[in-house]
């Protein structure tokens, strides 16, 4: 081991951690020692400087920068923009900031930072670009300079092959499949879909649906319940009603980036299916112009799957895929729901892997929380898309009328007063809370007695039926119950934490005491990692019942005959126990009622799209439990992921 300086950075969730800062890295110590800088970061700069190409005393500002673009990537930023960097780091720490005395951190004069880090391009640890590259590949040169922000080289490489792919799939609609409709098929859409609503406004679905059969790529955004998926599955049995009249097959991929927002796509496309059957009979329409039984069936049998699994994984390189450029996916549309929870580089090994003639079609809500791992790729797009002078410009419909709530939902409106940043409204809207759709319970600790009192009349009587549920052995009824009602946080752990409220979930279902044993009837699961082996996938939910007094953990599965599948508790690996969870694990589900647990006003994780993701998971009743002084931080507090793609893209 080097001899270096141990320093303790800001204690956080999982302690007092020491970092090892090596001497040729010494300028990293005042990062480290103020909880900016970890391990990773330093180690990286370390080895970089390692490599002999550095100076200490001459380019400190070069090893400061190969540390804060690995600060970058770590933190979902593609980059680090020289510009915006002091900013997005303080507002990782702002409970540090001027505590004790301490000072605020120093940075590198920009431009003297800039001229540094293109005098090293000499030496060959930068690369110096003006754009993004058409053909991006992969050199000996750790870090990419564009324009004002830095790069490591791979998420470079993955930013320019998402924009390169997307221009030109834009600018070159070849489709594989008649950009017309047959008479029967054009008859059977202006059913499904009518041009007009009954007022004679413009029907957005349409539009939706028009812009997904005319282009090879599509962008369909909008809120929770504006139909976003629903138009889409109309179009596509228009388009496999008009295949079948042509004596031709459709090969549709459908795919979302979990397990559960795979399910939950599924359940869309079987409820389109419903209604359109319901309809017909409704409204007496002739044989000849129904949706036929083949088409249904059809349908109903697409399975959607994770991004990952459409991809085929690779277990021996985790980055890397069985389908890429040289290996298609064999489609003719690609389907893909809940972007917004779609990291930048994933994105990029999908882009490479859909064959020009395909439809891409992105769906998502951009309001949402972006990705949890890298970038912020749905909401970068559809800002380039919203440029006329984008090659995207007219890829992207955004959709704007909700289904899912009543207009004077109360959950309705205060998620748009969140998300057009109205906040004054927003908290009037939960000071005038007196309806059973929404609540608020003010405080500054939430595990304060009023405020236990209102999460335990939400949550309890759900957990208890549950439970008894469970021990009945009746896994569909126990699924169903624990799916009405989720406490989600931003924090793991802490008073405002999953790990908190997942303790009280267990004293609700049984006393004081606690759970009996680990594998309880009625404890609520969460899959924590795909797991191939068992079926499982990341963000998958079961329950725990007995069947034959031995414990059983069930998930719901469309293709089992009972629509559960039963695992041994032994074979699970990757489960939490889920009474409550993160906001961002609950993307891509839904519940009758959410308790939402609002982070300290002084915490780093609030903001806009956070508490807007939370709200709009509840279909019919929402209680908000935290500080007046929270809620405003959060709204006035939007995402600011540092990336380059919207730009690549605009040109």
């Amino acid at each position: 081991m080097n001899e270096g300086t141990t320093i303790a950075p800001a204690r956080n969730d999982s302690g007092l951690v020491s970092v090892l800062v090596p001497d040729e890295v010494a300028c990293l110590a005042p990062l480290v020692d103020a909880g900016v800088l970890g391990a990773a970061e330093v180690h990286l700069a370390a080895w970089v400087a390692r490599c002999g190409l550095l100076h200490a005393t001459n380019d400190e500002p070069v090893i400061v920068g190969v540390a804060m673009a690995c600060w970058a990537a770590l933190h979902g930023h593609a980059c680090a923009d020289l510009d915006h960097l002091a900013l997005a780091v303080e507002r990782e720490r702002p409970a540090r900031q001027y505590l004790d005395g301490e000072p605020a951190l120093v940075w590198p004069n920009t431009e003297g930072w800039l001229a540094s880090l293109r005098a090293a391009a000499e030496r060959g640890l930068v690369r110096v670009v003006g754009n993004a590259d058409t053909e991006p590949v992969l050199d000996s040169a750790p870090l990419v300079l564009c324009g004002r922000r830095l790069y490591l080289q791979r998420h470079w490489v993955d930013e320019c092959t998402v924009a390169a792919s997307l221009r030109a799939r834009a600018g070159t609609d070849v489709l594989s499949v008649p950009a017309t409709l047959g008479d029967r098929a054009a008859r059977l859409l202006e059913r499904l879909l009518p041009a007009c609503e009954p007022d004679g406004s413009v029907n957005q679905q349409r539009l939706a649906a028009d812009l997904v059969f005319r282009r090879n790529l599509a962008l369909v955004v909008g809120g929770p319940g504006t139909g976003k998926t629903y138009s889409v599955a109309r179009l596509l049995m228009a388009m496999m009603s008009d295949a079948e009249d042509r004596g031709e097959q459709l090969r549709i991929a459908l795919a979302a980036p979990t397990g559960k927002a795979a399910a939950r796509l599924t359940e869309t496309i079987r409820a389109a299916v419903a209604r359109v059957e319901s309809e017909e009979e409704h409204l007496a329409v002739l044989v000849s112009d129904r949706l036929t039984d083949s088409v249904k069936k059809a349908l109903i049998a697409l399975e959607p799957s994770t991004i990952h699994r459409l991809l085929g994984p690779l277990p021996a390189r985790r980055q890397r895929f069985a389908h890429d450029a040289t290996n298609p996916i064999p489609f003719d549309i690609v389907l893909i729901d809940e972007t917004s929870m779609v990291s930048t580089p994933l994105v990029a090994r999908l882009v490479e892997a859909v064959p020009p003639t395909a439809r891409l079609v992105l769906i998502g809500d951009p309001d949402q929380l972006e990705s949890v791992e890298l970038g912020a790729a749905l909401g970068d797009i559809v800002v380039a898309a919203a440029d006329p002078l984008s090659p995207l410009a007219g890829h992207a419909v955004r959709l704007q009328r909700g289904h899912r709530f009543e207009h004077d939902s109360p959950i309705a409106l205060l998620a748009d007063s969140v998300r057009e940043q109205r906040v004054d409204d927003a908290l009037a809207l939960l000071r005038s809370s007196t309806t059973e759709g929404l609540t608020f319970s003010p405080t500054e600790h939430p595990s304060s007695e009023g405020s236990l009192a209102v999460i335990e009349s939400v949550v309890a009587p759900v957990l208890e039926a549950a439970r008894d549920a469970a021990v009945a052995g009746n896994a569909r009824l126990a699924l169903e119950a624990l799916a009405g009602v989720r406490v989600l946080c931003a924090h793991r752990l802490g008073e405002f934490g999953v790990a908190h409220w997942n303790e009280w979930g267990e004293r609700w279902t049984y006393g004081a005491k606690g759970a009996p044993t680990v594998w309880y009837p009625g404890r609520p699961l969460l899959v924590t990692r795909n797991d191939f082996r068992l079926g499982l996938a990341n963000g998958d939910t079961g329950v725990v019942v007995l069947v034959d007094s031995r414990p059983q953990a069930a998930f719901a599965d469309a293709t089992a005959p009972s629509g559960v599948r039963l695992v041994d508790p032994v074979e699970l690996e990757d489960v939490d126990t889920a009474y409550a969870m993160t906001i961002h694990k609950s993307q891509g589900s839904e519940y009758d009622s959410v308790v939402l647990v609002l982070p300290p006003a002084s915490s780093p994780l609030i903001g806009r799209e956070l508490v807007y993701t939370a709200i709009t998971r509840a279909k019919r009743h929402l209680a908000v439990v935290g500080s007046e002084a929270a809620m405003r931080g959060c709204i006035n507090t939007p995402a600011r992921r540092m990336t380059g793609l919207a730009a690549s893209l605009a040109r």
